[in-house]
């Protein structure tokens, strides 16, 4: 069932190990659970379940070394968060940037540091987009 990797969209648990599955390069079932139990104990099955779910949505690809399967990210870090900003804007904000940057601005911004820090990302990206 694999599909075009610009329309996969991520659960938050299939997230999580791809997050590790990023970080590390190629890891596990045994290496990933590791990782997650740290945080909250999960069934070994359970992140087979997942990883084999992620094979056979094509974000990851396996070969084997010994007995265990060694899994490789098919889908970036990078166009993982693209798909997942797309759908919410498309979902959330009728594809409309600007109604994005204003949510954000009114109600995730702390503080005047803050403030002073995304104008300077902003001026920075105005310019080289002039440049």
């Amino acid at each position: 069932m694999k599909r075009d990797l610009e329309s996969i969209i991520l659960t938050r648990q299939e997230l999580q190990i791809m997050k590790v599955v990023w970080r590390l390069g190629t890891a596990t079932v045994k290496q990933v659970r590791k990782e997650i139990c740290a945080e909250k104990p999960t069934a070994y099955t359970t992140i087979l379940t997942l990883m084999g779910i992620l094979e056979e949505k094509g974000v990851l690809a396996h070969s084997r070394a010994g007995r265990a399967y060694v899994y490789r990210p098919l889908l970036s870090r990078w166009q993982a968060t693209h798909n997942q900003l797309e759908d919410v804007l498309a979902r959330f904000f009728d594809g409309d940037a600007e109604k994005l940057v204003e949510y954000v601005l009114e109600n995730e911004v702390k503080g005047p540091e803050q403030m002073r820090n995304i104008r300077c990302l902003m001026d920075s990206g105005i310019e080289n987009q002039v440049a």
